[in-house]
C-alpha cells in the first residue's frame, strides 16, 4: 500500500467522525426545525422527539470514534484549554456545547409535562450549537503546515459533504415517525419536506463534485522534499467518481420512493442516507490520504 492509503488508514477514527458528524448535526437541524413548526400534533410531535435519536447517535458515534485519537480520553481537558486560538480546541468545545443541548433536550423531551416556551427556545439553541459546531469542524483541518488541507475549498467540501448527507439522514427519522404517527392529519404537513431534502441533497452533491474537482486541481501537484499529492493519492479521480455515484444512487433511491408513495418510506430512507454516507467516506478517507506537511513527510 502507499504512504497515502497507510496515512488515511491511520487516521480512520477520524475519516469516520468527519463522514458522520456533519451529517448527523445537519439531519438534527432538520429534525428540531420541523419540531419547532406550530400546530404539530401530539402523536407526531412525540414520534419526531424519539426518533431525534438517530441522527444524534449517528453524529456521536462519530465523536466517539473520534475520541481514540486523543490515546487518554483525559486529554481532552487539555485540548480544551486551547478554546479561541486552536481550531481542534474550538471544534472540540462546539461539540461538546451541541451534544449538551441537543442530548439533554431529547432526554428532556420524554417529561409527561411541557413546557412549551422552555422547549421551543431549548431546540432554537440546540439548532444554532449544531451550526457552530459545523462551522467548527469545518475550519479545524486549516493548519498551515499541511499545504494540501489548508485550501478554501476544504472546509466548503465539509459543509457540502453534510448537506448531501444531513438531509437524507434527516429522513430516516421523519420516516420512522410518520410510521409511528400513521394516521394523524399532521403527517400530511411533512409531505413537502422530504422533497426539499432530496432537492437540497442533489444539489449539494452536484456542487460538492465540482468543489472536489477543483479541490484536486489545486492541491495534488503539491510537492515537499519526499512526495506529491499526486503520489499520495494517485487515483483520486476514481474517487471521486465513486463519491458522485454512490451519494446520487443514495439520492435517487429516495427520489423514487418518494414518487411512489408521496412520504418516505423506511428501507429507501436507510438505503438513501447509507449510500451517501459511503460516497462521503470515501472523499473523507482520500483527504486523509493527501496528509502531506512542509517538510519531508
Amino acid at each position: 500500500m502507499g504512504m497515502g492509503f497507510e496515512n488515511a488508514l491511520s487516521e480512520i477514527t477520524l475519516v469516520l467522525f468527519t463522514t458522520l458528524a456533519p451529517s448527523g448535526i445537519v439531519a438534527c437541524i432538520v429534525t428540531m426545525a420541523l419540531l419547532l413548526r406550530p400546530g404539530l400534533s401530539d402523536p407526531l410531535r412525540v414520534a419526531l422527539n424519539k426518533y431525534l435519536s438517530i441522527p444524534i447517535a449517528v453524529a456521536l458515534v462519530g465523536l466517539v470514534a473520534s475520541a481514540t485519537h486523543l490515546g487518554n480520553p483525559a486529554n481532552a481537558l487539555y485540548v480544551l484549554t486551547g478554546v479561541g486560538r486552536s481550531p481542534l480546541s474550538n471544534e472540540v468545545c462546539a461539540g461538546v456545547v451541541f451534544f449538551g443541548a441537543a442530548g439533554s433536550y431529547w432526554f428532556y423531551s420524554f417529561t409527561q409535562t411541557r413546557r412549551v416556551a422552555l422547549e421551543r427556545a431549548w431546540l432554537a439553541l440546540a439548532e444554532v450549537a449544531g451550526v457552530v459546531f459545523l462551522a467548527a469542524l469545518a475550519l479545524a483541518y486549516n493548519v498551515n503546515t499541511i499545504p494540501t488541507w489548508s485550501h478554501a475549498l476544504v472546509p466548503v467540501s465539509v459543509v457540502l459533504n453534510a448537506l448531501v448527507g444531513g438531509p437524507l439522514l434527516a429522513l430516516v427519522g421523519l420516516a420512522a415517525a410518520l410510521r409511528d404517527a400513521a394516521g394523524n392529519p399532521d403527517e400530511l404537513i411533512c409531505e413537502r419536506v422530504p422533497k426539499l431534502c432530496a432537492i437540497v441533497s442533489a444539489v449539494a452533491l452536484a456542487l460538492n463534485a465540482v468543489v472536489y474537482v477543483a479541490l484536486g486541481f489545486a492541491v495534488l501537484p503539491m510537492e515537499n522534499a519526499t512526495l506529491s499529492g499526486t503520489a499520495l493519492v494517485p487515483h483520486y479521480p476514481a474517487l471521486v467518481a465513486v463519491f458522485a455515484i454512490a451519494c446520487a444512487a443514495g439520492v435517487a433511491a429516495q427520489c423514487v420512493a418518494l414518487r411512489k408513495t408521496g412520504h418516505p418510506t423506511l428501507l429507501p430512507s436507510i438505503a438513501g442516507a447509507a449510500l451517501a454516507l459511503a460516497g462521503i467516506f470515501v472523499m473523507r478517507f482520500a483527504f486523509y490520504m493527501l496528509h502531506m506537511t512542509v517538510g519531508l513527510f
